[in-house]
């Protein structure tokens, strides 16, 4: 099995490009030129390499402004993408501004979907502050940091799915932090209870 060791936020290894990380790549690579993003999620577990099938692949965003957005739509758009609706001031408007998410696919094809959400808590910003770069083949993604995605899916989501994606990401990563796991989780389940 392969490991890895995140140093200084940063990890670089080698990788079969899938047609999902393909996926990943093109969408990503479009949020990432009017948002800054973090991915999270199950995508996290299968790019690490756990076999499963997903229909989404989750970012968290810095909330961009409308014009911003606007022109990521456009690109969107002229890439072959659609959204689950055409107006781009009611995704914005109704949906994000609103914390709600909103999707993206590759036209005549929503069973793999883009999902978007606005960071708006102090968990989700963290993502931001304590990101993970991972580098393969000359190109790169964002990830939310991995402590805090084990603590989300066993504390919080607790599928059983979820809770084997956690134990993926211990087995596969050296140097997890116990001790960062379990300040996510109260961070969350404080959050949780709260409601901010």
């Amino acid at each position: 099995m392969v490991k890895f060791k995140i140093n200084s936020g940063k990890l670089k290894i080698k990788k079969k490009i899938t047609a999902l990380d393909k996926f990943v790549l093109e969408t990503v690579g479009i949020v990432s030129k009017y948002a800054e993003y973090a991915i999270i999620g199950g995508y996290v577990s299968i790019f690490f390499g756990r076999a499963r099938s997903t229909e989404d692949v989750d970012i968290f965003i810095k909330k961009p402004n409308f014009n911003e957005f606007s022109k990521m739509v456009g690109e969107f758009n002229s890439k072959g993408f659609e959204f689950h609706i055409d107006d781009r001031k009611s995704l914005y408007f109704d949906y994000l501004a609103k914390r709600l998410p909103i999707n993206v696919w590759r036209k005549n094809f929503p069973l793999l979907r883009l999902e978007i959400k606005i960071a708006f808590k102090k968990s989700q910003l963290e993502a931001f502050s304590n990101p993970v770069t991972v580098s393969f083949d000359g190109k790169k993604l964002t990830f939310a940091q991995i402590e805090s995605q084990i603590a989300y899916k066993r504390y919080i989501l607790k599928s059983e799915k979820d809770l084997e994606d956690a134990r993926h990401l211990e087995l596969v990563f050296k140097g997890i932090s116990r001790k960062l796991i379990q300040r996510y989780k109260k961070e969350f389940e404080h959050e949780l209870q709260h409601g901010k």
